[in-house]
C-alpha cells in the first residue's frame, strides 16, 4: 500500500477533496505548487531583463504595459507565496526586519503618487508617471523576497550577458549601419547631424549612455572585489571595456561626467576588500590613468571633446537644458506644495515653456520663448519630480531613496560585489538625471531596480548563510 507521503496517493486523495486524513500530501502538494511560483516568478523577472531593454526601452505605450502587466504578474505570484507561509513556513523566504523598514520607508511616497494620479486631470500620463514608480518597487520586492538565492544568482549572471551584447549592438549598429535605424526602425537623424553619435537600441544616444552606465558599475564592482575569479575578472573587463567605448561612441557628455563619478566611487567603496597599502596604490594608479586619458581626448581633439567645448557653458542660460529646468520650476511655482500632478509637464509645457518677463498689456514678448521645441519631459528627473509631485512628493521621495542608499551602503562596506554594484548605478543615476530623463525610460528604470535588489538581496543572503552555520555548528 502507497506510503500517506506518496505522490501518487496524494494526487488520487487530492483529486477527491479529502485532506484531512492526508497532511503529508496535502502539505508535500503546498510545497510543490509554491516551488513552482517560485520557478514562475524567476521566468517572468527573467523576461522583463533580458527582453525590455531589446524594445526600444518599452517607451511606447504598446511595450511599456505588457511588461508591466508581466509584473503586476509576478507581484501576484509574491502575494501567493507570502499566503502559502501560513501552511509552509516562511524562511523560504528573505523577510527580514530591515526589508521591511525599507517597504515602510517607500509605502508613503508610493500612496501619495496614486493619490496624486488619480487627481491628475490627464489620466494616461499620470498613470505611466505613476507606474515607473510603482513597477520598479514592486520588481525590488519581488525578487529580494519571493525568489530562493538560486534563482537570484541565475538571474544576476543574466543581467552582464545582456548589457554585453546591448552594447555590443550599439557598437556595431553604429560602425556598421551608421545608426540609420535602432533595431527594425528608422532612427532619428538629427543626432546623426554634425556627431556621429551610437544609439544603441534606444532611439537617443544620451539614453544608451545611461544604459551603458550600469553595465560598467557592474563591471567595476566585480573586478574590485578582490576575490573574484581570473575567468570572471576577464569577462567584467570586456564588458568594462563594451560599456565604456559604448558611453564615448554616443558622445554624451552626461555620460562623460558619468564615467567619472562612477570611477570615484568605484575607487571609494569598491576596494575595501583590499589591504590599505594596496588600496591606496590601486587609486593612485587609477586616478592617474584617468588625468592622462583625460589630457590624451584634450590633446586629440575629438569630436566628443569639441561636443563638450561646443556647449555654451558661458552662455549657459540660452542652453536647452537650462530653458527647461527652468520651465520645470515655473511649473512647479503654480502648485509648490503638491505639485502640477504626475505626467502632467508635457500637457503644461506651452504655458510654462516662455520666461516670465513678458507683458501682453504693454506688448512686451518674453526675453525667451522656448516655442521651437516641445519638451516632453524636463531633461532633469530630480526638477520634474519637484514640478509634478510638489515638495510634499519630493520629500517623501528623498525620504524613501535615502534610506534604501543608506542600506545599501552599509551593505557595501564588506566590499559584495552585488551591494558596490547597486552602490554605483544608484550614484551614476543620480547624477545624470540632472542633465537627462534615463529614468523616464521604462527598461532602464527596470535594470536599476534589479541591481538595487541584487545588493539588498547579496545582504539577505549572507545573514542567512551565517546563521545555517552558527545553528551547524551549534548542533554539532
Amino acid at each position: 500500500m502507497p506510503a500517506v507521503g506518496d505522490p501518487a496517493r496524494s494526487e488520487f486523495r487530492l483529486a477527491d477533496g479529502d485532506l484531512s486524513q492526508y497532511p503529508e500530501a496535502h502539505m508535500w502538494n503546498l510545497m510543490q505548487f509554491d516551488r513552482i511560483m517560485g520557478y514562475s516568478m524567476t521566468a517572468i523577472v527573467a523576461l522583463v531583463l533580458l527582453v525590455a531593454p531589446w524594445l526600444f526601452g518599452a517607451w511606447e505605450a504598446w511595450y511599456f504595459w505588457p511588461f508591466a502587466g508581466l509584473i503586476f504578474l509576478v507581484t501576484a505570484g509574491l502575494g501567493l507565496r507570502l499566503l502559502l507561509s501560513a501552511r509552509v513556513g516562511v524562511k523560504r523566504l528573505s523577510l527580514t526586519p530591515e526589508l521591511g523598514g525599507l517597504v515602510l520607508c517607500w509605502v508613503p511616497f508610493l500612496a501619495y503618487a496614486l493619490i496624486r494620479g488619480l487627481q491628475a486631470p490627464v489620466r494616461m500620463d499620470a498613470e505611466r508617471s505613476v507606474l515607473l514608480h510603482g513597477t520598479a518597487f514592486l520588481l525590488t520586492l519581488a525578487v529580494v523576497a519571493g525568489i530562493d538565492e538560486r534563482s537570484r544568482r541565475w538571474l544576476a549572471a543574466l543581467l552582464p550577458w545582456n548589457l554585453f551584447l546591448l552594447g555590443a549592438y550599439g557598437i556595431g549598429n553604429h560602425f556598421l549601419y551608421h545608426n540609420a535605424k535602432v533595431l527594425w526602425v528608422p532612427g532619428f537623424t538629427q543626432y546623426q547631424q554634425g556627431y556621429f553619435r551610437a544609439t544603441g537600441t534606444y532611439f537617443c544616444p544620451d539614453h544608451f549612455a545611461g544604459l551603458m552606465e550600469l553595465g560598467l558599475c557592474l563591471a567595476v564592482s566585480v573586478m574590485a572585489y578582490r576575490g573574484t575569479a581570473g575567468w570572471r575578472r576577464a569577462g567584467m573587463l570586456a564588458l568594462a571595456w563594451v560599456s565604456v567605448t559604448g558611453i564615448i561612441l554616443s558622445k554624451s557628455r552626461g555620460g562623460g561626467i558619468v564615467l567619472l563619478v562612477i570611477l570615484v566611487l568605484a575607487l571609494t567603496w569598491g576596494l575595501v576588500t583590499w589591504s590599505g597599502r594596496r588600496r591606496w596604490i590601486i587609486r593612485i594608479a587609477f586616478a592617474a590613468l584617468a588625468v592622462c586619458g583625460m589630457v590624451l581626448i584634450l590633446a586629440a581633439g575629438t569630436r566628443y571633446m569639441h561636443r563638450f567645448m561646443q556647449y555654451p557653458w558661458r552662455q549657459f542660460e540660452q542652453s536647452d537644458r537650462y530653458q527647461m529646468t527652468a520651465a520645470a520650476l515655473r511649473g512647479w511655482k503654480m502648485a509648490p506644495v503638491f505639485g502640477v500632478g504626475p505626467g502632467m509637464h508635457q500637457n503644461i509645457w506651452p504655458h510654462i515653456a516662455a520666461t516670465g518677463d513678458g507683458d501682453r498689456a504693454r506688448g512686451i514678448w518674453p526675453r525667451n520663448l522656448n516655442n521651437s521645441f516641445h519638451s516632453y519631459e524636463a531633461h532633469n528627473d530630480w526638477v520634474q519630480l519637484l514640478e509634478e509631485y510638489g515638495v510634499a512628493g519630493f520629500l517623501l521621495f528623498l525620504l524613501a531613496a535615502g534610506m534604501t542608499w543608506r542600506h545599501i551602503r552599509r551593505l557595501a562596506v564588506s566590499g559584495e560585489p552585488a551591494a558596490v554594484a547597486a552602490l554605483l548605478a544608484l550614484g551614476a543615476m543620480a547624477v545624470h538625471s540632472l542633465g537627462d530623463f534615463n529614468l523616464q525610460i521604462p527598461a532602464t528604470t527596470w535594470l536599476l531596480a534589479l541591481m538595487v535588489a541584487f545588493g539588498i538581496a547579496s545582504g539577505n543572503d549572507r545573514d542567512r548563510r551565517g546563521e545555517a552555520m552558527t545553528v551547524g555548528r551549534g548542533s554539532g
